[in-house]
Formats: structure tokens, sequence, C-alpha cells
């Protein structure tokens, strides 16, 4: 009985194979390598812009420890509470900044520094009328760690970091310091933009929008 041995060699179809095999290859793992060096450049940024992100929101409608002088804790949107008849739950009610009583006797200011690109807050005595932004002097920055690493901007489709609603639901335009229209606010929904430098994968850099709503009580 006799076999034959069968030569080694590649075959035509197998060598067109192999070609087309490596030619995949080398298109696709070099953009793999790029974007996942891409992706480890822009993880800890992701991380960071999420983190001041949830804070900076978590503080201006929770409150939370402050860095204020006198002042260890200071309390957010939702505990702002009307005093009396002639002293409603919100003293100051603008565009980029929004002024209120809080239950624990603080009236507290927060605001957009488009200057900066910060949200910043202090506690002072309320007081009508204030300029949008107010002084930084006696403020901080929410949050302080993330001071200077990530920039807060408007949401691009909006004109205001915050929106006030009547009781209605119907959009009550910024009333500023006047009692009437600042009376008839039941609720202050709040939007920014979290970034870091552009804010654009490519450039290694990322950004997250931040909504909220928060109810003024009214007993």
């Amino acid at each position: 009985m006799s076999c034959s041995a069968r030569n080694s060699g590649l075959t035509l179809v197998e060598l067109v194979i192999a070609m087309a095999v490596s030619g995949l290859l080398a298109m696709t793992i070099p953009p793999l390598v790029f974007h996942g060096a891409k992706a480890m450049a822009f993880l800890p940024k992701a991380m960071a812009v999420n983190h001041a992100a949830t804070e900076i929101m978590y503080q201006m409608t929770e409150g939370s420890f402050s860095t204020l002088a006198g002042q260890p804790m200071v309390q957010g949107l939702r505990f702002a509470l009307r005093r009396s008849s002639s002293a409603p739950a919100l003293w100051l009610a603008a565009d980029d900044c929004v002024g209120f009583r809080a239950s624990g006797g603080q009236d507290v200011l927060i605001w957009w520094d488009s200057s900066t690109e910060t949200m910043r807050r202090r506690v002072s005595p309320a007081a009508c009328p204030m300029a949008c932004p107010a002084p930084s002097a006696g403020s901080e920055a929410l949050p302080y760690e993330a001071l200077g690493s990530v920039r807060v901007l408007q949401i691009p489709a909006a004109t205001s970091v915050f929106r006030y609603y009547n009781q209605s639901g119907v959009a009550v335009g910024a009333p500023g310091c006047s009692l009437g229209g600042i009376t008839s606010i039941r609720r202050i929904d709040v939007g920014f933009v979290a970034q870091s430098g552009s804010g654009q994968f490519d450039s290694a850099q990322a950004q997250q929008t931040m909504t909220s709503s928060v109810a003024i009580r009214v007993p």
C-alpha cells in the first residue's frame, strides 16, 4: 500500500485568505490601539467631570459642608422656606443667580459666575437689588476641590442656569427682587454643563449636562 505525502506549502486559495486576513488586521488593530489610548486618557477626565457635576448639583439643591468662615454647613434650595408673608422663601430670582431663605435661618445666594466659569455661593443677609454675579469676596466655588479643572457653562440650548415656574407649571420670567413675582414661584429648574477643557472626546476631554428640579415650599 502506498500513501502520498501532501505538500506542506500553501495553496493559492490559502495564500489569498491569509493575505486578506493580514490586511484586515493591519487596518483594524492600529485604530483600536489609538482609540484605546484615547479612552485611557479620557477616562480620568470623565470621572473628574462626573464627580464635579454631581457635587455641584448636590450642593446647590441639598447643601453641604462649607469652607465659608463661620458656616460649617450651608443648606441648599430644597430647604428654602417662607418665614413670613413679608419674607418669602426666595428673595432674589434672576437668570443666573438665586437668593433664598433656608429653614436653618441662613440667607443663601447661589450664582453662576461666567467670568470664572464656576458656580459660587455665599451666606449673607438678603439684599436687593443685587448684581449678578455677586462679588466673589466672601464666597466659595462649588465644589472647591474641582476649582480650575472643571468649567461650569450654560446648557447650549438654554439662556439661563435657573428657570422659574408657578403653581400651574407655567414659566415665570425671572422677577429679580419683585415680591409679587417671587411669591408666585413654586418650582425652580436648574441646569448646567460641567466640562474639562474643550469637552471633546477627540481631545481626551469630557463634559456632562446636569439638570434638576426643586419645589419651593410654601407652608
